[in-house]
């Protein structure tokens, strides 16, 4: 059985708040965003989607208020790393290493 939201997608705080001050279409991302189950976050923006020159608003931008709409949404019961790890430390050990860093 899934578990409760704390709100309806309509009724999320953000959502309430951004059809009165945002565009339509910002409005209706923010509520595609708050409709999305407890274990199924907004993706994170890929690789080449930022293009890194500061724009206004940026993707990375609009993904954060995006996640945080699915936050208040959810709550506690809000499952963002798609599941509990197994095996204790195992995942502790591995370090992301850098491409063409020296640490061979």
């Amino acid at each position: 059985m899934a578990p409760q939201p704390a709100y309806t997608p309509q009724q999320t705080p953000t959502v309430i708040k951004a059809r009165k001050h945002l565009s339509g279409t910002r409005a209706k991302q923010l509520l595609r965003a708050a409709e999305r189950d407890y274990n199924d976050p907004p993706p994170p923006p890929g690789l080449g989607e930022c293009c890194g020159s500061s724009c206004d608003p940026c993707v990375r931008d609009l993904w954060r208020e995006e996640l945080a709409v699915w936050r208040e949404r959810w709550g506690e019961v809000a499952e963002e790393g798609g599941g509990s790890q197994e095996g204790g430390d195992e995942g502790a050990e591995k370090v992301k290493k850098m491409p063409g860093s020296w640490e061979w």
